[in-house]
C-alpha cells in the first residue's frame, strides 16, 4: 500500500481552511492545516512535506515568503499558491518560484486537478531526517569533484562545481574508504557562487554499499 502524499494547507479563513482540508482527506491525502503564518513557518520546519498549499494574503503576512523559504530549503517540495485578488503579476510570480496559480473562490474539481498534476512531478520524499556536515567532506560526483552538504539514510545534497546536465544515474565516490554509490538526481539548482546544488536518492537501499552509507550516516554528529 503506497502511503499518502503529505500536504501542508494554509489560509487564515478557518471555513476555507477546513473545506479544502476535507477535499484533500477525501481524496486519500495525509492534510496538515494551518491558519497562521508563524504556524505554518514552524511547521515547515520540523516536518517533511510533498506539496504546500498557500494563500497569498496571511493578514499581516505574506504567502509568498513561506514559498521562498521552502524553494530555499526543500526545491523538490510542489507549491501551490492561491488568491482571491486580481493580480496578473501573481501569476507571474508563481512561474518565477516553480509553483501552480489558482485564484479563489476554488473550484473543487479545478483545484483537485491541479494538486494532482503538482504531485505528479514530486519524487516521494524520504522521511529520514537529514544531518548537516559542517565544511562538508569531498567525494566524486559523476566523475567531478564535489563536497557533501548534508545526509540522510536515503541520500545526499551535493555541491557540483560543474553546470552540466547531471545524468539520470551517477556514482558518487567517497575517497580514502573505497565506497562506490550510485546515485539519481531527485533535484538540482544553480548554486549562488557556481556549479550546481543537488539533491541525490540511493538507487537502492538494500545493498552491501547502502549498508555502508548508513553506517556512516550513523557515526556523523547530528
Amino acid at each position: 500500500m503506497k502511503l499518502p502524499y503529505r500536504v501542508l494547507v494554509i489560509d487564515d479563513d478557518e471555513n476555507a481552511l477546513t473545506g479544502l482540508a476535507e477535499l484533500l482527506r477525501d481524496s486519500g491525502h495525509d492534510v496538515t492545516p494551518s491558519a497562521s503564518y508563524e504556524e505554518a513557518k514552524t511547521l515547515l520546519a520540523v516536518g517533511t512535506y510533498d506539496l504546500l498549499v498557500t494563500d497569498v494574503r496571511l493578514r499581516s503576512f505574506n504567502g509568498l515568503h513561506l514559498v521562498m523559504k521552502t524553494r530555499a530549503e526543500s526545491p523538490e517540495m510542489a507549491v501551490i499558491i492561491m488568491t482571491a485578488y486580481e493580480n496578473d503579476l501573481m501569476e507571474l510570480e508563481a512561474r518565477r518560484y516553480n509553483a501552480e496559480f489558482i485564484r479563489k473562490p476554488i473550484k473543487p474539481t479545478e483545484f483537485l486537478e491541479t494538486v494532482a498534476r503538482s504531485l505528479s512531478a514530486v519524487r516521494r520524499q524520504r522521511r529520514w531526517p537529514r544531518k548537516q556536515v559542517l565544511g562538508g567532506f569531498r567525494v566524486t560526483a559523476a566523475g567531478a569533484p564535489a563536497a557533501v552538504m548534508d545526509v540522510c539514510y536515503g541520500g545526499l545534497r551535493l555541491q557540483i562545481p560543474a553546470t552540466s546536465r547531471l545524468p539520470g544515474t551517477f556514482a558518487v565516490e567517497v575517497s580514502g574508504i573505497g565506497l562506490n554509490l550510485e546515485v539519481e538526481p531527485v533535484w538540482s539548482h544553480a548554486a549562488a557562487d557556481g556549479g550546481l546544488i543537488c539533491g541525490a536518492a540511493l538507487s537502492s537501499e538494500s545493498t552491501p554499499a547502502a549498508h555502508t552509507w548508513r553506517t556512516i550516516v550513523d557515526r556523523l554528529n547530528p
